[in-house]
């Protein structure tokens, strides 16, 4: 078979630049100089000094004339004020005291997520103290279609829709049990929905095991989606079934927060 060709890169290295010295402003209490921008990212003090004006032009970072240094700019705040940004803030602060009752009684890793296109994001996470601790992080992205949260978040789509949304994609294998065929990846949200809860059994990572439900606003929509995660040995067979149940309950309390009734909630299909 011919081998396949590297996926492009279509990440703009300017782009990304500016965006990481946004980082450093942003965790800058007094601002940064044009050499201390220079020197942090290890760029010509040239190339920081255009980022830094561009910028400022833009609104996102504010220069002081006096100290000549820049910090962050006006758009981002509004951007921190925005509608979406509150409603995420808003779940996350409803869901952060559940998700830690939640890894507490469970001693597993609860992550909270949302939908970004055709991917998961991790917009919360809670981590039990113990010697085992999961490489996962706040705004790490996940695949769809071989995670647990990447299935809740996609109960509510009927098969058209799973159509269109992986048509360019497709399933890609993570291992020997992800589920690769668009047809029984429907059959299987289609369990999910009956049960109340999606299970990643080893199809994203071998020793990887994930429980998760959906979590439903107002409008009746999935918003987000919460999940266990642990190792095989953690989420065994016996184990699933009850932690399914568990976050099941503690997705709806969850939901209940943000507004929603259980009338109504009926998956499409």
């Amino acid at each position: 078979m011919p081998k396949s060709k590297p996926p492009k890169d279509y990440r703009v290295p300017a782009v990304r630049r500016a965006f990481t010295i946004l980082d450093s402003l942003n965790q800058s209490s007094t601002g940064l100089t044009v050499q201390e921008v220079s020197r942090i990212h290890a760029i010509p003090y040239s190339t920081a000094f255009y980022l830094l004006e561009t910028m400022e032009g833009c609104g996102y970072a504010s220069r002081d004339d006096e100290s000549k240094r820049y910090s962050v700019g006006y758009k981002l705040l509004a951007i921190r004020e925005s509608g979406a940004a509150r409603q995420n803030l808003n779940l996350r602060a409803l869901a952060l005291p559940l998700m830690e009752e939640l890894t507490e009684v469970t001693g597993l890793t609860c992550h909270l997520a949302t939908l970004e296109k055709d991917e998961a994001v991790y917009i919360e996470k809670t981590e039990p103290a113990s010697f085992i601790r999961l490489n996962t992080w706040v705004g790490k992205r996940n695949s769809l279609h071989c995670t647990a949260v990447g299935k809740a978040l996609l109960l509510q789509h009927d098969r058209e829709e799973l159509r269109l949304l992986f048509q360019t994609a497709g399933l890609p294998r993570r291992t020997d049990r992800t589920i690769t065929d668009l047809d029984l990846f429907a059959d299987d949200l289609l369990a999910s929905s009956r049960r109340g809860f999606a299970v990643d059994d080893a199809e994203d990572e071998l020793e990887g095991r994930c429980v998760a439900a959906p979590v439903i606003g107002d409008s009746g929509k999935i918003v987000a989606s919460i999940g266990l995660s642990g190792t095989s040995n953690q989420i065994d067979p016996q184990r699933r079934e009850a932690l399914g149940k568990l976050v099941r309950n503690y997705a709806r309390q969850i939901s209940a927060r943000l507004g929603h009734t259980e009338e109504g909630a009926s998956p499409r299909r």
